[in-house]
């Protein structure tokens, strides 16, 4: 499934290139790897989702130390707050 290549984001940032899903991709449990990650901080994750690339108070500062660390292509999430739950699973 193909989706469009110019998808706008918040705050001017614009996704440039197309996204792809695959139907074969499993729900991972990133537990192990996120379990020293501060509650309500955004996560950049690398592509194959297998090391924390870059952590910070925003979205934009993960993604900026993930950049750093050479990530070009980081997977963003949110960590949720104490009481607060994660709704969808990272493929």
């Amino acid at each position: 499934m193909r989706l469009p290549t110019q998808i706008p984001l918040t705050q001017g940032i614009t996704l440039s290139k197309p996204l792809q899903t695959d139907s074969n991709d499993q729900p991972r449990d990133l537990a192990f790897i996120l379990k020293d990650v501060p509650p309500g901080s955004w996560v950049a994750l690398s592509n194959d989702r297998a090391h924390v690339v870059g952590v910070g108070i925003s979205m934009r500062g993960a993604a900026y130390q993930a950049q750093l660390r050479g990530e070009e292509d980081p997977v963003l999430i949110r960590m949720p707050w104490g009481d607060e739950a994660i709704a969808a699973a990272a493929r």
